[in-house]
């Protein structure tokens, strides 16, 4: 694996760490402020650093640090953790959260000054009467991060690593000629610290940050070439620490690896015996995995500083061989077990398993008159299925990762804007395609930001509505069928129609004597341009927003629509597909042309008598399904079929089920198949096409063009939302 590799890797494990880290600080914002949510913050910020240390990123690791020292006195009661605190900490985290993108870019790191000064002066003055040490680290000048790590450099980093730590690898310095100021450290890391994938020389580096000088550096453990194991620790190590350093800050380094290290501390203690984590090669000869005589494990002791774990001061293993009764080590449980794929490798998966799925329509249709191999297509067909299912699920990521980064728009609106906003999540283990879900975080940060800036009231207008001074901002998700609805409500004011309307009037979006319903004037916020905001801030009134939310939503496959009532609140609802991938869908013929209906839509499909078929008005027709009337859309009208669109009893009529308007017919002439399909992107390949959602490869090779059910039925009814126009029957 390239250094390049490994450090892609070091930063996906602190997303990981930021978002464990910032879910546990809202809990602990919410008043639980148990050991397990506190260690959970900690951890995930002692990761970043220690990574940060490994590939020499100063300022990330620098910064970190501060952070950390704050959280170890808060997990170890020195300090009370508040509301005031838990807010300081939520911002520390978000800095934090943009050191690591500056990392990962090769961009300058923020300036955190201001920050790490209100970190320190919170730990000092929240200690029980004492004052906080300074920083062991100093926070490093705010330069650009090192280019991206070459071998070269980690060949050249090691050798002057081993230069200042691997001292003379003789007997430890008498403890008479030890400095008075100097305190020691010993160390060895056991074969079960590489075996769990730790990286010893991480921390020797932060031992050395620290102002630790090696004293000894222990080879005598170190076997024959033939015999040497590279996931065993042979080395052990003397460190001698200054006494600004405190023992526990300094055993801090190894809390979360202390059952896989021997530690000691002490003039009169020594470097832990080895402990192997697996016998030997057989090969290796028992003379030189034997410590030489005088050299075994050391008495305990007397210090009250001493540090030695049972688990730490187990005896050295005895030399492998036929006798020995050490049991294996028990197998890692297989439940939980993942593994990290480049997200390339997935794509190319779905493509192959979309091209299966062509094929395997094509075998099909062409041996569809043969009945000898019915029995092999349909297992063909059950398989293909079953693959597809498992690679869609593989990409399937849930909402979570895409709600979680809300609470930090919501506190940088709440500095920018003065108003705070209490978020109610719902619905966040609703999962969909990681495509999607990449695509959806523009979107849904520029809904939020309209939802605080635009809707919600400032805490003196809500007051004097007889509302709360915090508002309410709403997120869900609920998957219906295929479908993937998000929603994201608030508790403001609502849309003021009449000033949305003057506007659009003033910019010329539409005529001044235009009479346009409630559910168009709210379309309107979607124009190119349009703002209702006085002045531009930083957060809206360049009119941009909302057209970017209206172009992402639909480049997704979606529909975005608006409920708004004066004085409640607004509520947007976006429609998604929950892949972009594969999908089922019923194949129809209008005319001369075979076009795909989602059958996530699809609610049934019928041939109604003359009498169910009725008019309304001089070119509607409406169809009596039980009782109900609902819209007929003859597809053939909106497809460009030049001939005469046949008759609603004469066809077969499709009841589909939209996100604005209801249900509705489409009428087609017949129904020839239903099954899946792989979706194609019409607008990446020739141009957008209202009514139309893509297109597909139908089993003998001609292209299909997929309907957009939610634009068809709208255009023909010529609304944009609103009202539903099912209508029930006299």
């Amino acid at each position: 694996m390239t250094p390049q590799e490994i450090q892609q890797i070091f930063f996906v494990e602190c997303e990981e760490s930021l978002a464990v880290a910032e879910a546990g600080l809202a809990a602990c914002q919410a008043g639980t402020q148990d050991d397990d949510t506190v260690n959970s913050v900690f951890r995930g910020v002692h990761s970043i650093k220690g990574g940060a240390g490994a590939f020499g990123y100063v300022a990330l690791q620098a910064y970190t640090h501060t952070f950390e020292t704050l959280l170890s006195d808060v997990r170890e009661g020195a300090v009370a953790l508040d509301e005031t605190l838990c807010s300081l900490l939520l911002r520390a985290l978000d800095t934090l959260s943009d050191h690591v993108n500056a990392a990962r870019d090769g961009d300058n790191p923020p300036d955190d000054a201001a920050l790490l000064a209100e970190l320190t002066a919170a730990q000092a003055a929240n200690r029980d009467g004492a004052s906080a040490p300074a920083p062991a680290v100093a926070p490093a000048p705010q330069t650009a991060p090192p280019a991206a790590t070459t071998q070269d450099d980690f060949d050249l980093d090691l050798d002057s690593l081993l230069d200042t730590l691997v001292g003379p690898a003789a007997d430890p310095v008498p403890a008479s000629d030890t400095p008075a100021r100097e305190w020691h450290l010993h160390l060895r890391a056991h074969g079960e610290a590489m075996q769990n994938g730790a990286e010893p020389l991480a921390l020797l580096r932060e031992l050395a940050a620290m102002g630790a000088r090696c004293v000894t550096c222990d080879l005598s453990q170190v076997p024959a070439l033939d015999a040497f194991d590279p996931a065993q620790g042979y080395l052990g190590w003397t460190f001698a620490l200054p006494a600004s350093v405190a023992e526990a800050d300094a055993l801090d380094l190894f809390d979360f690896v202390r059952e896989d290290w021997g530690l000691a501390t002490g003039s009169d203690a020594g470097i832990p015996p080895l402990r192997l984590s697996a016998p030997a090669p057989a090969a290796a000869p028992s003379a030189h995995l034997t410590p030489p005589h005088g050299t075994g494990a050391p008495a305990a002791p007397t210090a009250p500083s001493a540090v030695q774990a049972s688990a730490d001061e187990a005896p050295a293993a005895p030399p492998p061989g036929p006798a020995s009764s050490q049991p294996p080590a028990p197998p890692s449980p297989a439940a939980g077990q993942s593994i990290r794929i480049d997200l390339a490798k997935l794509d190319r998966l779905i493509d192959t398993v979309g091209e299966l799925v062509i094929a395997q329509a094509m075998l099909a249709q062409r041996l569809a008159g043969d009945p000898g191999s019915k029995d092999e297509l349909t297992m063909l067909e059950g398989l293909t299925r079953e693959i597809q299912e498992s690679a869609m699920a593989i990409r399937a990521q849930p909402i979570s990762s895409v709600f979680s980064r809300v609470p930090r728009i919501l506190r940088e609106l709440a500095a920018s804007t003065g108003k705070h906003v209490r978020l109610e999540i719902i619905g966040e283990s609703a999962e969909l395609d990681k495509t999607v879900l990449e695509r959806l975080g523009e979107p849904l940060t520029h809904l939020i930001r309209n939802a605080v800036d635009h809707g919600i009231e400032s805490a003196e207008e809500r007051l004097a509505a007889g509302k709360p001074a915090e508002g309410t901002l709403t997120l869900s998700a609920e998957q219906r069928s295929g479908r993937i609805l998000i929603r994201i409500g608030d508790d403001g004011k609502g849309i003021d129609r009449a000033r949305v309307l003057q506007k659009a009037i003033e910019k010329g979006i539409v005529a001044a004597d235009a009479q346009l319903s409630p559910e168009d004037i709210d379309s309107l916020i979607f124009a190119p341009g349009f703002s209702t905001a006085q002045a531009v801030t930083s957060v809206s009134g360049r009119g941009v927003g909302m057209d970017v939310v209206r172009q992402n939503v639909k480049e997704l496959g979606g529909r975005i629509t608006i409920e708004s009532e004066a004085g409640k609140g607004t509520t947007f609802t976006l429609a998604l597909p929950l892949t972009l991938a594969i999908s089922d869908g019923m194949i129809v013929n209008v005319g001369d042309q075979t076009l795909v209906v989602p059958l996530t839509h699809v609610v049934e499909s019928l041939r109604p008598p003359p009498g169910d078929v009725q008019g309304l008005g001089s070119s509607r027709q409406m169809l009596n399904v039980r009782g109900r009337f609902v819209p007929i859309v003859p597809v053939a009208n909106h497809t460009g079929h030049g001939g005469v669109p046949k008759a609603a009893s004469e066809g077969v009529l499709i009841i589909v089920d939209t996100q604005a308007l209801g249900q509705a017919a489409l009428l087609v002439d017949e129904i020839s198949d239903q099954r899946q399909f792989v979706i194609k992107s019409l607008e990446s390949n020739f141009r957008a096409v209202e009514g139309v959602a893509g297109a597909t490869i139908l089993g003998d090779g001609r292209v299909a063009l997929i309907l957009d059910v939610d634009g068809l039925v709208a255009s023909a009814l010529g609304q944009n939302s609103g009202a539903n126009p099912v209508r029930e029957a006299a």
